[in-house]
């Protein structure tokens, strides 16, 4: 559904009522990135951070595969350890667990914070344990040529091994004298190959996720959290956050929260405001080289009745789009503003808690933002494709 209509979001104008990329020459550098694609076999890379509306790849996915569509694929991207939990759900990705993990991260305190971009990490010392993870349609000329673990080096930790199809590939030591963001590449056969990691040895191995990558074209991560807010990112390691998105290259970042904040009844606007602004701070750091897009909250309610924040939430988070130099996405805006959540679920759009959407309602929405994307690069006149590293990327300049 999503793919028929790709022809006609790639003209002038955008479908009537639809809500555009609020300052999209702020996306300049992805956007020429995108258009460099054409002569630079790098891929190009977006990480998508947020909350349940991308958990399960509802929304994030057709994006994904209209933007792929548009441009070529360059790999799945990267997915969680196996089962953190059990409703974990991602399209293109057969996946499973099996023996004794321990799963970090989802506490409310966060454990150490070691988590990488993932923000979660499943940890196991059982040598019948494995996490197992296949991205179908590689066969048939899928992007993903390598797959890249994340892990957890530390002292005392323990070993693990890769088997591709269950032939082992290699073995990684993730012992090392300080806690550090860990990574292990293995090439893919043509075709690709179920990718299995087992610990071995006796000793823990923490695992943060695996990537998969190599093509030619966008790589699209979809990294969410049930009930996460935004400064979530602060309680995790800055070090070990700074350095999963360094090793990802992202060309944009985009950051969908606010739904979870919009539930909080003590929210103080003002404080929201610092805290996401500490937030984006950071990230900008940590990945100067990538573009940044905030979409705000869709819309929702508690009870049946609106939340009452809901206008100073976004319009902070546009503020500090504006402060950091950011492009923002009015969500709610994109739904048909405020009370639109009614007429969704009436439509079978939305569920009926007035905050989740439908498998059809995700879709609808993902054709909205595709087509912003696809709208505003269209329309911008990229410039000249900056330099980008091996792998993917921008230089930052």
């Amino acid at each position: 559904m999503i793919l028929a209509g790709l022809a006609a979001l790639l003209l002038a104008a955008p479908p009537q009522g639809a809500a555009p990329i609020e300052h999209p020459e702020r996306l300049g550098r992805a956007f020429a990135a995108l258009a460099g694609l054409a002569s630079d076999p790098a891929p190009v890379r977006i990480t998508h951070l947020g909350d349940s509306h991308i958990v399960a790849d509802l929304w994030t996915g057709p994006v994904r595969e209209g933007l792929q569509a548009r441009f070529g694929d360059g790999g799945r991207g990267f997915v969680l350890a196996g089962r953190p939990w059990s409703s974990y759900w991602q399209k293109r990705l057969d996946n499973s667990a099996e023996g004794r993990w321990r799963v970090d991260g989802l506490r409310g305190g966060l454990d150490d914070g070691w988590f990488g971009v993932g923000g979660c990490s499943m940890a196991s010392a059982d040598p019948h344990a494995a996490v197992r993870a296949r991205v179908p349609g590689a066969a048939e000329g899928g992007g993903a040529r390598f797959v890249e673990v994340h892990h957890l080096r530390q002292p005392g930790g323990g070993c693990y091994e890769v088997r591709l199809d269950d032939t082992p590939a290699g073995r990684v030591s993730t012992d090392g004298p300080w806690p550090a963001a860990g990574f292990a590449r293995f090439d893919l056969p043509p075709g690709g190959a179920a990718v299995s990691v087992h610990p071995v040895g006796g000793r823990e191995v923490r695992l943060g996720g695996l990537s998969f990558e190599g093509g030619r074209g966008v790589i699209y991560d979809a990294i969410g959290i049930n009930g996460a807010r935004a400064d979530r990112l602060l309680r995790l390691d800055p070090t070990g956050l700074a350095d999963g998105l360094r090793r990802l290259g992202p060309a944009l970042l985009i950051l969908s929260y606010g739904t979870n904040e919009l539930f909080d009844r003590d929210l103080d606007p003002a404080d929201y405001g610092l805290r996401l602004d500490r937030v984006l701070s950071g990230l900008r750091a940590a990945a100067p080289g990538a573009d940044c897009l905030l979409t705000g909250p869709p819309d929702a309610q508690r009870r049946r009745r609106p939340l009452p924040l809901a206008d100073a939430v976004i319009e902070a988070q546009r503020a500090l789009a504006e402060a950091h130099g950011c492009a923002f996405w009015d969500t709610r805006a994109a739904m048909g503003g405020p009370g639109s959540i009614v007429r969704w679920q009436r439509a079978r759009l939305a569920r009926g808690d007035r905050v989740h959407l439908t498998r059809d309602g995700y879709a609808r929405l993902a054709e909205a933002l595709l087509g912003a994307l696809l709208h505003a690069f269209e329309t911008a006149r990229p410039p000249t494709a900056l330099p980008r590293r091996p792998g993917g990327g921008i230089v930052a300049p």
